[in-house]
């Protein structure tokens, strides 16, 4: 059998993912990647004395029926073969000893000279779910309903500032990645947290569609988010959108993840509508689509008006769309939105 090397790329879950490969290969070897994924690669390499020998990543949970005793044809020896994990092929590693692979083929796992090998050996470790609440009236209830689908579920609850949460949150999480949901989503019956992201794109922003009970429209405010945990911790804190701020890299997931009622009293319907349009009419989201943008803003000037606090979304609405054109180059300024305190000083003044 080829050798095996465990490559512990410091996710949370890799003492207890090695352990279990240990338990069934007592000769696994282990790499941390101290010193970056590549120069992990390379030292493994060199603790390998068959000509291939497997890579095992450490956010897999590898399949009990999965043969290591795999041996490609002559033909194919100088190949790379990737293995099936889950829906896609980024898992477990057959490598030949002396391959040519670059650092973004093994930080990306993906790679030119390669084949793929339509044998599940692997699925990723599932993503953790952080619920991010701060004084929103239906929290609780909303939590409640989401342990129901999710018992798992973890709570960040009463920390000041939209940054500092999900701060927070990504500190909470021990996967790669993580959903969020906010305290004012209520998430619909047939929404999953199974979706899975390959390797090659999990420094990328998800965000689901949210429907908006004042308004009617149906986009990414408000919507369960699924994002990069290191990233995420290390966001820059002074950034007007916080979700466009965590990556440069950025995904619509087209489907429908919750309800964002946030139409709970007053001083919730204002902020809501505030924040929103100040980000709307600064145009402030990075990616943000002129026509698109405007016709967001004017639906949000227009709500419905037998919706639960309209008139004081509406009023929120135009007061965020002044203070947003009013300070469009002043992105210090815009941040204030993301200050609870000041909001509700502004609404009760």
């Amino acid at each position: 059998m080829y050798d095996i090397v465990f490559i512990s790329c410091q996710e949370p879950s890799a003492d207890a993912n090695y352990a279990a490969l240990k338990a069934r290969f007592p000769l696994a070897k282990r790499v941390d990647s101290t010193n970056g994924v590549y120069q992990a690669y390379i030292t493994a390499s060199k603790k390998c004395f068959t000509k291939m020998f497997w890579i095992v990543w450490d956010n897999l949970t590898i399949s009990n029926t999965f043969d290591f005793s795999y041996i490609p044809d002559d033909w194919d020896e100088n190949y790379i073969h990737v293995f099936k994990n889950g829906l896609y092929f980024d898992g477990i590693l057959l490598v030949p000893k002396k391959a040519l692979v670059s650092q973004r083929e093994i930080e990306y796992r993906f790679f030119s000279n390669k084949k793929e090998v339509d044998i599940l050996a692997s699925t990723p470790n599932i993503y953790d779910v952080v619920f991010i609440s701060y004084q929103e009236p239906n929290a609780d209830e909303n939590y409640s309903k989401l342990l129901k689908k999710v018992p798992t579920a973890k709570r960040v609850n009463g920390v000041k500032g939209i940054h500092q949460a999900h701060i927070e949150a990504a500190k909470l999480s021990s996967s790669k990645m993580f959903f969020v949901v906010d305290g004012d989503a209520a998430i619909c019956d047939d929404f999953t947290f199974d979706y899975q992201v390959p390797a090659w794109d999990e420094t990328t922003v998800h965000v689901w569609r949210s429907i908006n009970p004042v308004n009617g429209l149906e986009y990414g405010n408000g919507g369960v988010k699924l994002l990069p945990r290191l990233l995420t911790e290390n966001v820059d804190v002074n950034t007007t959108d916080m979700t466009t701020s965590i990556s440069d890299k950025f995904k619509v997931v087209d489907q429908l993840s919750n309800y964002t009622v946030f139409n709970t009293d007053p001083f919730q319907a204002w902020k809501g509508a505030f924040r929103e349009c100040t980000k709307l009419a600064s145009k402030s989201i990075t990616g943000q689509i002129d026509d698109e943008t405007e016709d967001r803003l004017q639906a949000w000037l227009h709500p419905i008006p037998a919706a639960s606090f309209s008139n004081d979304a509406k009023r929120g609405a135009e007061q965020g769309t002044v203070f947003g054109k009013e300070n469009k180059n002043k992105p210090e300024v815009l941040a204030l939105i993301n200050d609870f305190d000041w909001l509700e000083r502004q609404f009760n003044a």
